[in-house]
């Protein structure tokens, strides 16, 4: 049983090493603009499954570069846990974001009940991160409200 396990592994880290430089954000986003498309979710669909891979907020600031001056909205979906990632996603030149986790525990915790609960205290997060900020407009918040430190890796 364990060589099975150990070859299926072998096999799949395998192939993710022949696919590792697949990254490519901004030609992939350029690539996008140019055959017309309206929106792009910077998303991970589901969460990371490799520890070190490229989080979605520090995509984000990638596929803004590479969308600027066209009429491309770009959202961000993934990592939102309060309100403070909904600013700085924000901040960062996002159009908007999507949740899914916390609505999901809201969800398991106590049903529909549960989800609105969730979505006010992220509601009530975000006031409360923009009024500290200095903001009154949602679409207006400047990105110097945080310190984006680019190919900053956490010490957890």
């Amino acid at each position: 049983m364990v060589n099975a396990i150990y070859l299926n592994l072998k096999f799949a880290l395998t192939w993710v090493d022949c696919i590792d430089d697949m990254q490519q954000i901004s030609s992939d986003a350029e690539l996008a603009v140019e055959n017309g498309v309206a929106g792009i979710i910077v998303s991970n669909h589901g969460g990371r499954q490799l520890d070190g891979v490229l989080g979605t907020i520090d995509a984000l600031p990638e596929v803004i570069e590479a969308v600027k001056g066209s009429d491309v909205e770009v959202y961000l979906d993934g990592g939102v846990r309060k309100g403070t990632d909904v600013l700085k996603a924000l901040a960062l030149g996002a159009r908007a974001v999507f949740i899914g986790r916390p609505v999901l525990w809201g969800l398991a915790y106590k049903g529909e009940e549960g989800v609105k609960m969730v979505l006010e205290m992220l509601k009530n997060e975000f006031s409360t991160a923009m009024a500290l900020s200095g903001c009154t407009n949602a679409q207006e918040i400047p990105k110097s409200v945080i310190r984006y430190l680019p190919n900053h890796a956490s010490k957890l």
